[in-house]
């Protein structure tokens, strides 16, 4: 397979995963830095332009990446389809519900397939949950709280930007396991410039879920995460904090009427199993983990907790 990955941010990461799989003969790597791209140069497996036409010309390319700015996902998602190739959009979809709708619009009118980076989905700790879930072993899902906390690395998290940049695959885990929410109550408060804490309440007709993320966390505090999941007939609990010399501690718990049981977290790279995903996806017809539909649904529900805050 021949890839093309559109940035040199996250999409230089991006095209070192691809780099390693057997099945990917070819990247080609497009930006505007030349010595960004240059970095990424090697003995031949990545190749770099700046020039896109080179990769909207080439009809050998099987896919293209789009690790662009948020406000150019559409134009770019709808372009590489256009020309032939399936298409692998980095988070969000789009700023926009229409423009959320033109990409799947143009995915069925061209028949190519459209991958979101949902790499959530391909997490360990959320997939077990997701798979206890779907085969009923602790009975029916009543309650579902999921947090992610950070100090203020990732730039301004404010109450208006941290539903769409931060807590946007937290909600798509929560409509993964719980579908589209028929209420939302959301709280929130500005801590300081860019740093906000918000609190949204998720109503569902048997069930509820509250995700919290705040950006306003010390600078010696470690890129929190988790979730506490509450069944009929036991709880799953998981944490991971994140420190920045790497180090990071992880537990995942079931809790039963009688046993209190440690999983063991197998290893995972939800970024780079998703990739491998969206790899055989392309190859073969397979089932899409990570569709641009439910992608789509994750940014309608943050955009009605912005309504909700009055922030739309």
């Amino acid at each position: 397979m021949k890839v093309a990955v559109l940035g040199t941010g996250f999409g230089a990461e991006h095209a070192q995963i691809y780099e390693r799989q057997t099945n990917v003969e070819q990247v080609i790597v497009w930006g505007r830095n030349p010595e960004k791209l240059e970095k990424l140069k090697n003995d031949g497996k990545v190749c770099v332009t700046t020039n896109m036409e080179d990769i909207w010309q080439d009809d050998s390319i099987d896919l293209v990446d789009v690790c662009l700015p948020n406000h150019l996902h559409r134009e770019m998602a709808i372009k590489a389809m256009e020309s032939g190739k399936n298409v692998y959009i980095e988070t969000p979809i789009a700023e926009t519900m229409e423009d959320a709708k033109q990409i799947l619009a143009t995915a069925q009118k061209t028949g190519k397939k459209a991958f979101v980076n949902l790499f959530m989905r391909f997490e360990y700790p959320y997939d077990y949950l997701y798979q206890v879930k779907q085969k009923r072993e602790l009975g029916e899902l009543k309650a579902l709280y999921v947090k992610r906390d950070t100090p203020p690395w990732w730039g301004n998290l404010d109450p208006h930007e941290i539903g769409i940049q931060l807590m946007i695959h937290d909600v798509d885990f929560i409509c993964r396991m719980l579908g589209a929410p028929d209420e939302i109550k959301t709280s929130f408060v500005q801590v300081r410039k860019n740093e906000s804490i918000v609190s949204a309440l998720m109503q569902y007709q048997n069930a509820y879920a509250q995700i919290q993320a705040s950006s306003a966390m010390p600078g010696a505090h470690p890129f929190s995460l988790g979730y506490e999941a509450i069944f009929e007939k036991g709880t799953l609990r998981f944490y991971e904090d994140g420190y920045e010399n790497n180090r990071t501690e992880t537990k995942l718990s079931l809790f039963t009427a009688n046993d209190r049981i440690v999983v063991p977290i197998q290893d995972s790279y939800g970024n780079e199993d998703e990739i491998k995903h969206v790899l055989a996806c392309c190859e073969q017809n397979l089932p899409i983990q990570n569709s641009a539909f439910d992608a789509a649904l994750a940014l309608e529900t943050v955009l009605r907790m912005n309504e909700s805050m009055h922030l739309a």
